[in-house]
């Protein structure tokens, strides 16, 4: 079973991730409500994959990502950012801060799924 880290300030976007990742099967979710929380349970446990929010309070994703690419045991774990924010050049600097990749909020299901099968196949 592949465990992903999903870290989002927004409880409802959660718990609409955590529905879709219990779709399948082979996916386990772990749900954190920010930064700080997510880099305390990357210290106990790596995961799979990450998901994480680019827009939230006190630690924003990119602050995340950041601390992330600091721990050599989570260096092949990927890590793909959730966003709502329409920024043109979002996509730049999402790969020049070494995030995998990226998916615009809204999301439909199948193209959640189907990003998350490229890196977990």
């Amino acid at each position: 079973m592949k465990k992903i880290l999903v870290v989002d300030d927004n409880v409802v976007n959660l718990k609409v991730i955590d529905k879709i990742l219990k779709s399948n099967s082979e996916y386990k979710s772990v749900l954190v409500p920010n930064g700080q929380k997510a880099l305390q349970f990357l210290d106990k446990t790596v995961p799979d994959l990450i998901l994480l929010d680019v827009l939230m309070p006190d630690m924003d994703g990119f602050a995340v990502l950041a601390e992330i690419k600091k721990r050599p045991a989570l260096a092949g774990v990927p890590v793909l950012f959730l966003t709502a924010d329409e920024d043109s050049g979002l996509q730049e600097k999402i790969t020049a801060a070494g995030a995998q990749g990226m998916l615009r909020k809204p999301f439909e299901k199948d193209a959640l799924l189907n990003l998350i099968g490229q890196y977990l196949a």
